[in-house]
């Protein structure tokens, strides 16, 4: 839970310093980790428990009259206030449609995801969500922008990312 509670201060850091986000929301039903989060401006949605595909799609339910939606996981260790300006830009389309990907290090899950308009794709991660999304987005008329950096690829989900984590970071 350490660990956790680290990434998500640093992530509430760096999101909040970006004039561009107007609101943090966090899904989780880990009593202790919304427990953790009471107090610190995020806003709490809760999570049915049927995934984490039905689970963003009810946040994103809950979320009424945003222009875009990115989502980062929670294991995001390495994310730069880089990483977070360079999706946003990359988003920045002037057709006001966008969906923007940033893969994991071996190139097949998502590590971000940013859509324009809210709703635009189903969230599809899991195996092989990088090009899933993809697709999605070409069969909603958008050409997907795939954003790629050494710090947003690596997520912590094996102890091998952990070591690369600890011995760069």
């Amino acid at each position: 839970m350490r660990l956790t509670e680290d990434i998500l201060r640093r992530l509430f850091h760096l999101l909040r310093g970006e004039r561009r986000v107007d609101a943090i929301a966090v899904v989780s039903r880990d009593p202790q980790l919304r427990a953790w989060l009471r107090g610190r401006r995020v806003r709490l949605l809760p999570e049915s428990g049927n995934g984490l595909n039905a689970a963003l799609s009810e946040a994103r339910a809950q979320l009424p009259g945003a222009a875009a939606l990115l989502v980062l996981p929670s294991d995001l260790a390495a994310l730069s206030v880089h990483d977070v300006d360079a999706i946003l830009n990359a988003g920045a389309s002037p057709g006001g449609r966008c969906v923007v990907i940033a893969p994991d290090r071996h190139g097949t899950g998502t590590n971000a995801l940013l859509e324009r308009p809210p709703g635009l794709i189903d969230f599809l991660f899991g195996p092989d969500s990088a090009a899933l999304h993809a697709s999605a987005a070409r069969a909603a008329g958008v050409e997907p922008v795939v954003f790629r950096s050494e710090s947003i690829a690596l997520d912590l989900d094996s102890p091998e990312d952990y070591e690369l984590y600890s011995g760069q970071w």
